[in-house]
């Protein structure tokens, strides 16, 4: 296929950087992913479909080859449905190419969502749990993506899902942070700031969804956000890293100061990346602002059926 090369590329040089704090030899999405997909044409099939839409939403060409290539991932990934039947080899392939289909929907911003979200639980349901992936780089690379997105994925499936997870595995979301912390303790003052804004951002979820429609707005615990990424200059280590949790904090946000910088930092950020899921943000954002009255924030964020991350 000769579009192969460059859009493997643009994976390489656009995407995979957007997915981890540190952009080294270290970067899975880079350094594991990129030469699976060369040798395996599920994979290539999903990294080819998540490129081919970051180019349409990039120079606004295309989209019905993206299209086209997501579609005959989808199709690939449902003839291994029966993912249990498979060597841990193969099912270390298939969950990699869900991962990289969820990535594809960021990119997008397109609202298949939770049909891919539950495909990811149901196939690790099926082997027998995360702990079934066993030991090895990429079966660590892809526990660490799963913890994260299966605790950043829950509010936009259901205020229950979303405040349970949260609750009971919001802590392996830190999975992440943890390996770059033992990699790079120069960076231990950025890292703790990022985790500390994680946390932050997962007390605002909770507090909203546990006092209704009818609690106090919780300005205290957005200002205190608001004051920590201040503490995070433009541009620097991670801070792309923080769009869910920005995006959970300017959903609480009741002043027009705080809503303005959330949505300038959203606004940045989608001129850094590109995922079209950020311009699917600032319209939900928009709708909450709308319905502050009368229904609670995190009874919204699943209705567009995106994945904000």
């Amino acid at each position: 296929m000769p579009i192969a090369k460059p859009l493997i590329y643009l994976v390489s040089q656009n995407i995979a950087p957007e997915m981890v704090i540190v952009d080294d030899h270290n970067n899975g999405w880079r350094h594991m992913i990129l030469p699976i997909a060369h040798r395996d044409e599920l994979v290539m099939n999903a990294v080819l479909a998540a490129s081919a839409f970051h180019l349409s939403s990039r120079r606004g060409c295309g989209p019905q080859d993206a299209a086209k290539l997501y579609t005959m991932a989808i199709r690939e990934l449902q003839k291994k449905r029966s993912i249990d039947k498979y060597d841990l080899e193969t099912q270390h392939v298939i969950i990699l190419t869900i991962l990289v289909l969820l990535v594809a929907l960021m990119v997008n911003g397109s609202s298949d969502f939770p049909i891919v979200f539950h495909v990811l639980q149901f196939a690790l349901q099926a082997i027998g749990g995360d702990s079934k992936l066993a030991e090895g780089d990429l079966a660590q690379f892809l526990l660490r993506q799963i913890h994260k997105i299966r605790v950043y994925g829950a509010p936009f499936i259901s205020q229950d899902v979303g405040t349970s997870t949260l609750i009971f595995e919001g802590q392996q979301s830190f999975d992440c942070l943890e390996y770059y912390r033992h990699l790079y303790p120069t960076y231990f003052d950025s890292f703790d700031r990022i985790a500390s804004l994680r946390q932050q951002a997962y007390d605002i979820y909770l507090y909203r969804a546990s006092l209704g429609d009818d609690g106090a707005p919780s300005t205290h615990l957005v200002e205190d956000f608001k004051s920590t990424l201040e503490q995070i200059p433009k541009g620097s280590l991670g801070e792309h890293s923080l769009i869910w949790a920005c995006f959970i904090a300017a959903s609480e946000s009741h002043s027009l100061e705080h809503q303005l910088f959330f949505d300038t930092f959203l606004k940045r950020q989608f001129s850094r990346s590109g995922f079209v899921n950020i311009l699917r943000a600032l319209d939900l954002l928009q709708e909450i602002r709308k319905k502050r009255k009368r229904e609670n924030w995190t009874k919204l964020l699943p209705e567009p059926q995106v994945f904000i991350m």
